[in-house]
């Protein structure tokens, strides 16, 4: 009986001591205080197949899907074991929209770019209108731990005018090094409109 005791005890005092272990942990980490991550949840999800890229040159390829959560589109990559590495919302204005096009281009030996061609999607009203606009994913080093993602302007515009009228503006995209200082810019001509794209460092533009 006393070793029954004993054994009960001894498994108590373990469990409470591993349960305060826990906890102290918890406050020097600063677990204890953090609230819950909110898990946002979509009641349709469609997704694309897996687009297949070496993203980092190493000879393993990535994968990137685009989804559509109720509607809204999303841009993921996934490692070679399938596990999501990235994700980044589109802004979806409008019904059809996707990502058309992708390109993958060395800026300098530091850094490569992925451009993605998005068609923001169509709105109908009194008028029709739709947009595109373009994103560009940095990679910096190859390091797959260094993804920056930046926002970058319009390049297609299509609209009819309920008086019948109509314009669709065409566009083109470069890179070419158009300051000689190693790194390639990134240049949009959009109908009279012309911008350069000046890649600073860790996913920061700057343009004129």
């Amino acid at each position: 009986m006393k070793g029954l005791l004993l054994i009960a005890l001894s498994f108590y005092l373990f469990n409470a001591s591993a349960q305060d272990e826990r906890f102290y942990r918890k406050i020097f980490t600063g677990e204890l205080f953090q609230k819950p991550q909110e898990i946002e949840e979509f009641k349709i999800v469609v997704k694309t197949p897996k687009y297949k890229l070496d993203l980092n040159r190493d000879g393993i390829e990535e994968s990137i899907v685009i989804m559509k959560k109720d509607g809204i589109d999303f841009f993921t990559i996934l490692d070679s074991f399938g596990r999501l590495i990235f994700e980044k919302r589109l802004s979806t204005m409008g019904k059809g929209s996707k990502l058309f096009k992708m390109q993958l281009k060395t800026l300098s030996k530091n850094t490569d770019a992925l451009i993605l061609h998005f068609y923001e999607g169509a709105t109908e009203g009194t008028v029709f209108e739709a947009t595109a606009r373009l994103y560009f994913l940095t990679i910096d080093h190859r390091n797959l731990n260094k993804l920056y993602f930046y926002e970058g302007p319009h390049f297609y515009h299509e609209k009819q005018m309920p008086n019948g009228k109509y314009f669709n503006r065409r566009y083109t995209v470069n890179t070419l090094d158009y300051n000689d200082d190693g790194v390639k810019e990134i240049s949009i001509s959009y109908n009279k409109i012309s911008r350069i794209f000046f890649y600073v460092s860790e996913g920061i533009w700057s343009t004129i």
